[in-house]
């Protein structure tokens, strides 16, 4: 049998062609047609052609069309997303809502609620539950966002920009068109002011409306009585300011010193001072005291008043009357007969007497300064007696020295000033002149004598200075004198003048006379009338200082004089000049006699009118 390969070839074959097949195990015949009529033919399409089928019942593959949002591309079918355009749309997104993303290549779908976590809210930005973003009331920190936390300005200027809201719309505009493009420092400046003058205020509400000047000075009339000072309590020392003090009342709480600073009060400064420390008030340098004496006692005010004039500034400290912490007990009157008694290089003794008015002493305070300046030292605040001896002066210096009594209702006021001058190292000066005495006043003079030094080395000569009464400038009408009297001319008429003699040696001058004030006769005027007013109670300590008496005379203006004698009919044998003290108030200090027994005191005219004595007489022990 011939093999495959030994057969003849064909070049065509026909469906009736018939082959070998073997069926069943046997070998039978089959014709080409029929071995492929249950077989699909060979396929050939262009490439890129997707095949499928639609139709029913026996057939080969048919040709796919790719719809819209599909693209096939070299066997690859990928969508296009051109479809998106025939979607529905949607009017509003809910939170349920979903979008289709890629998430590492692969898609995956998104609800709309999970978009918020990729946003946070910024400065003063808050997003709420429902995504509402909006104005946070409140920053990161808690601090509540208002205007009342914004950094605060302290100048403004015509460019600066203020906010507003303009037709719905937030904008900014720039201070000087906020205010209509004038500023005050542009404005024209202004004439006097007049009642019709008007000004802005607000009345009942936010609305400014304007007001006339007289009808706020009419307001101000009806409140004024009403107004109250502010009350300003002082615990320590404190200098006094302006802007802090003027205008209040000014309680002192505490003991302390109060120190003007003139250049930050200025001239129409005034307070009032309010002393409830339990302790004298310390007045520093550049306070002038009404009572000559720089402190305020306890349980007094006083009132404060910064002046400029042509004698320069200070600060005026007008004192009030007597302190009283019951109805039972008040301050003592003044210390009287202040002297020098002796000086030396270093230091200086004083002696004076005790007040004879007000209340017990229980107490002297000396205080003393170099002449020509305004601070005071305290010597000693605690002194028993009547004398003081205190050191740590200068050489050749001259100081000023007064005293003032205490009890428990204060300090009463100072006695009078005396000065005194300390010694050249190793020299002694005189001590203080004595008994000064005026006499024979006359339209133009009068005569004054006095007794040496009892202290100190022998005077060489005296000087005798004076000045008209209430002035503070003294005038030398003579120095050199030898002896004990002079008789000084050249003065007015009927004029008060107060006078002093000093007496000098090769060591300085010492302490002044106690100041004694006489007026100049008036001519052509006698005393017409007399009433006594205070007169001599005693007793008395022989020739130990003098006592103030004095009497109402008419007319005012007729010079008087007073004098002490053993007798209610034969007139004294030396007289005082009297001083007016005011209207047709006049008196004198007259030296207490120095002989024991029953005196009688006795006031007349300067030209002898109307001699009258007081009808109660006194006794010298």
């Amino acid at each position: 049998m011939p093999t495959i390969a030994q057969l003849p070839l064909l070049s065509a074959v026909d469906p009736e062609d018939e082959i070998p097949l073997s069926h069943g195990g046997t070998t039978q015949s089959i014709s080409v047609g029929t071995l492929l009529s249950g077989m699909q033919p060979a396929i050939l399409t262009p490439t890129g052609t997707l095949l499928g089928r639609e139709s029913l019942g026996p057939g080969g593959p048919e040709p796919i069309t790719v719809g819209i949002g599909l693209d096939l591309q070299s066997s690859i079918l990928a969508a296009t997303g051109t479809d998106h355009a025939n979607f529905a749309d949607q009017t509003a997104l809910e939170l349920t809502d979903q979008l289709v993303l890629n998430s590492d290549g692969s898609p995956k779908l998104l609800g709309l609620s999970l978009l918020r976590g990729l946003f946070s809210a910024g400065s003063n930005i808050a997003i709420d539950s429902a995504g509402t973003i909006s104005m946070a009331s409140a920053s990161a920190d808690g601090t509540p966002i208002s205007i009342a936390n914004l950094p605060i300005t302290t100048t403004i200027s015509s460019g600066d920009l203020v906010g507003i809201n303009q037709g719905g719309s937030d904008d900014s505009i720039t201070y000087q068109n906020f205010l209509n493009g004038l500023t005050i420092d542009q404005a024209q400046a202004a004439a006097a002011v007049t009642d019709s003058d008007t000004i802005w205020v607000s009345q009942g509400g936010s609305t400014m409306v304007c007001q006339t000047f007289s009808a706020v000075l009419a307001w101000i009339t009806i409140n004024q009585p009403s107004y109250r000072f502010p009350v300003v309590e002082l615990t320590t020392n404190t200098t006094l300011d302006g802007t802090v003090h003027n205008g209040r009342i000014l309680v002192c709480s505490e003991p302390m010193t109060l120190t003007p600073v003139f250049a930050n009060m200025g001239s129409g400064f005034a307070c009032s001072v309010v002393n409830l420390s339990g302790a004298n008030l310390i007045f520093g340098a550049g306070i002038v005291s009404s009572s000559g004496v720089s402190i305020l006692p306890n349980g007094l005010s006083c009132t404060l008043q910064g002046v400029t004039y042509s004698g320069g500034s200070v600060i005026y400290a007008s004192i009030s009357g007597t302190a009283s912490q019951n109805s039972q007990i008040i301050t003592p009157s003044a210390v009287t007969n202040l002297v020098v008694t002796s000086a030396s290089s270093n230091g200086m003794s004083l002696a004076w007497i005790s007040p004879i008015s007000g209340g017990a002493v229980t107490t002297f305070t000396v205080q003393y300064r170099v002449t020509g300046t305004t601070t005071w030292i305290i010597a000693s605040s605690s002194i028993i007696g009547m004398s003081c001896s205190f050191l740590g002066l200068q050489p050749s210096v001259s100081y000023d020295c007064i005293v003032f009594a205490t009890n428990s209702a204060g300090a009463g006021p100072s006695s009078s000033l005396v000065t005194g001058t300390t010694t050249t190292a190793g020299g002694v000066i005189p001590g203080q002149v004595t008994g000064l005495g005026i006499s024979t006043p006359t339209g133009t003079g009068l005569t004054l004598a006095w007794s040496a030094p009892s202290v100190g080395s022998a005077p060489i000569s005296y000087a005798v200075n004076y000045r008209p009464t209430g002035t503070t400038s003294w005038v030398t009408f003579v120095s050199g004198v030898s002896g004990v009297s002079t008789t000084v001319t050249g003065l007015s008429s009927g004029t008060s003048y107060d006078f002093e003699v000093v007496a000098s040696n090769a060591s300085g001058s010492g302490t002044p006379t106690i100041v004694t004030s006489q007026s100049t006769a008036t001519i052509g005027t006698s005393v017409t009338e007399v009433q006594w007013n205070v007169g001599p109670s005693g007793p008395y300590t022989q020739g130990s200082g003098s006592i103030g008496i004095n009497a109402q005379i008419t007319p005012a203006t007729a010079s008087v004089q007073f004098g002490f004698s053993t007798s209610a009919v034969v007139l004294p044998t030396a007289w005082t000049p009297a001083t007016n003290v005011n209207t047709n108030l006049w008196g004198a200090y007259v030296n207490i006699p120095a002989t024991p027994g029953t005196w009688y005191a006795w006031v007349e005219g300067i030209d002898g009118s109307l001699s009258t004595v007081y009808p109660t007489p006194f006794t010298v022990v």
